[in-house]
This record gives structure tokens, C-alpha cells and sequence, in this order.
């Protein structure tokens, strides 16, 4: 009896290892090549990853988040896209993930840059693929991560060559909902009232709407500075306010504030309602929730997303992860102080749930 208790052991370890070497092997018999492609006038530089038993003809194309991301969208240390396109290739799909502009080998100004820009620049990436006689590929699923989804749908729209689109905490309100949300949530953990925290959200709309419009900028800028003074000498624990100092953080915090809301590469994100985009889609969508997003909260976004995917009609198949954070690692708390301490892999099932779902498995 225990002879076959051992044999079933070592029986049991044996399939295990050759498991184990056949994923190993997969990601190192996987083709990795590196590419500077001509996008209009910038150059757009990223990894495609071939694995050497291609399971579907559509290439991922990974678009990541908010601000300027290289390549393996490497956020707090962890390489998201650079573990995602090498679980990938394990399972047989070839996958791209590129450099932002201005980023790595990939040309041009991401400050400067609109939505447009960068829906051109993932347009052209499906165009060099489609005319590449080495790579060839003419269908696509495209990936996209927080900001990256609100890309991925607009770009997913009316075009036939995207046959699958992934949404990893995307938002699908307009970023001006998530900004204030945000403003919000920096106090829940304060004793400041309620409507000073309501007068700031509001200074920060009018200050976003006051510089997309060009107009009363002088006016949105001082109210925004006078708010933020009121709320400093209300939060002070001081006794005694330094006054001047409170003066000179308020205006260095407006300052910022007018500084960020001008910049190109987020206004032009703030207005546009990606609910819209989602209403015309026509192809199959796998959401992706974290339980514990900060950044893109689930009962912000899933709602709206839902009612805008069955107005379009389309299949769609939404996964939830409990414990998971924006990043999709497993997480305690909903702090974004939290990410630092955290270990750089993905929840549980994560990976395994997304390629299964590209296979249909």
C-alpha cells in the first residue's frame, strides 16, 4: 500500500514538472522581437512576442494607463504588461505592447499628445501589422488598462479588423467623474465638513471646464486658490496658523492644479464619455474588476458600462476579483500607499481567466 502511495507521489510530481517545463518552455521557445514602427509623424517602439504554436490569429495589442508608460506599463515596480504578454505566450497568443511617446524608442511629446493622438498611433500600429510581410497579422484583440480601455473602445469602433476588445479597470464614465470622485475620496478619512469638501470638488470642476472652455480662467484659477486656503486653516492642527504659509501652499497647490488640468494629454481624455464608444461596439468584451480599485471604483464604472454594452447588443462577460487593486494584484485595503508593499504578480486566476476567454476555452 505504501509502495503505491509513493509511486502515486512521484506519478503526481513527474506531471507536475513536466508542466512546469512545458510553460517554461513555451515563453522561451516564444519568438521576442523588438520593433521602431513609422506612426505619421512619430515612431513608435515596442515588444512583439510570437510563441512558437500560435493558438489564435489575432495579435493583443496592450495600450496601458494614465501618464507616461514604457512598454511593460512597469508601475511601483511591477512589469504589468510584461508578465501579462509572457502568460500569453504560454498559452499560444502573440501579443504587442509599445512605449508611449516620448517613452523608451518611441518618439514624439506625451504631454503634449490628445486622445487622438494616441488613437492614431494604435490605428497605425494594426496598419503595420497588416502590411508587415515578416509578422503579418490582420485581426486584433485590443487590451487596455485603466486609461488604455478608454483608447481600446474608441479605436474598437466600427473597425473590422478588432475582433475582441479586454477592458482591465477601465473607466467607463468620463475622467471628469473619476477626477472628482477622487477629489472626494482624499478626505474620507478627515473630519473636514462636508461642504468644504463639496466647495473644493467644485472649485476643481470649474477649474477643469474654466480651462477646456479658455474662458474665466483668472476667475476658476482664485477660487480654487481661495478654497484650498480655507480648507488649510481648517485642517491645521495648530493653534496658532501661520497665515502666510497656508497662503503660499494654497497658491503652490493652484498652480499645480491650472499646470495639470492645461496639459493636452489629460484634458483631452476629461470630456470624452467612453460609455458612448462601448454603445457601438460590435464585438465580444471581457471586463475586468478589482474589488479594491481606488483609481476606477467598480461601483463608479460597471453599472455604466453594462447598460452601454447591452444597448449595443454585443457579448460581453464581466469578471470580478475581490481582493484586487487597479493593478490586479491581491490587496488588504483600498490605500493607494498600500501598491509599494505588495508582491508584483496578479491575483490569483487573473491571467489564466483572460486567455482562457481570448481561446474560448
Amino acid at each position: 500500500m505504501k509502495k503505491l502511495i509513493i509511486i502515486a507521489i512521484i506519478s503526481i510530481l513527474w506531471n507536475q514538472n513536466i508542466v512546469a517545463q512545458k510553460n517554461e518552455n513555451s515563453v522561451q521557445d516564444s519568438r521576442e522581437i523588438d520593433i521602431i514602427m513609422k506612426a505619421d509623424e512619430v515612431k513608435i517602439g515596442g515588444t512583439l512576442i510570437i510563441p512558437a504554436n500560435l493558438k489564435t490569429s489575432s495579435l493583443v495589442i496592450l495600450s496601458s494607463g494614465s501618464g507616461d508608460q514604457d512598454r511593460d506599463e512597469t508601475l511601483e515596480g511591477f512589469k504589468i504588461f510584461k508578465v501579462l504578454a509572457e502568460h500569453l505566450a504560454t498559452t499560444g497568443i502573440a501579443s504587442f505592447r509599445y512605449d508611449d511617446r516620448g517613452v523608451g524608442t518611441s518618439t514624439g511629446n506625451f504631454v503634449n499628445s490628445t486622445i487622438d493622438d494616441h488613437a492614431k498611433d494604435l490605428e497605425s500600429i494594426m496598419d503595420y501589422f497588416k502590411t508587415n510581410k515578416k509578422h503579418p497579422f490582420n485581426n486584433f484583440i485590443l487590451f487596455g488598462h485603466s486609461q488604455g480601455g478608454i483608447l481600446a473602445g474608441k479605436v474598437a469602433v466600427g473597425n473590422k479588423s478588432v475582433k475582441k476588445v479586454i477592458l482591465m479597470g477601465a473607466p467607463s464614465v468620463p475622467l471628469i467623474e473619476v477626477v472628482t470622485y477622487q477629489v472626494r475620496q482624499d478626505y474620507e478619512h478627515t473630519d473636514l465638513p462636508k461642504n468644504l469638501i463639496e466647495a473644493d470638488v467644485s472649485a476643481h470642476n470649474k477649474l477643469m471646464k474654466a480651462i477646456e472652455d479658455n474662458k474665466n480662467i483668472d476667475e476658476a484659477y482664485q477660487l480654487f486658490r481661495q478654497t484650498t486656503e480655507t480648507i488649510l486653516c481648517k485642517m491645521s492642527s495648530s493653534h496658532d496658523v501661520d497665515s502666510l504659509k497656508i497662503k503660499q501652499q494654497a497658491i503652490a497647490k493652484a498652480d499645480e492644479f491650472k499646470i495639470t488640468y492645461g496639459l493636452p494629454s489629460l484634458t483631452s481624455f476629461l470630456y470624452h464619455d467612453p460609455s458612448k464608444d462601448l454603445e457601438q461596439l460590435e464585438v465580444p468584451v471581457l471586463g475586468l474588476f478589482g474589488g479594491l480599485d481606488f483609481q476606477v471604483p467598480i461601483f463608479q464604472n460597471k453599472d455604466r458600462m453594462e447598460n452601454a454594452l447591452l444597448k449595443s447588443g454585443t457579448d460581453y462577460h464581466f469578471i470580478t476579483f475581490d481582493k484586487a487593486n487597479h493593478f490586479f494584484q491581491k490587496a488588504t485595503t483600498r490605500s493607494r500607499d498600500e501598491y509599494t508593499t505588495l508582491e508584483k504578480k496578479f491575483v490569483d486566476g487573473f491571467l489564466d481567466e483572460i486567455s482562457s476567454w481570448i481561446l474560448d476555452i
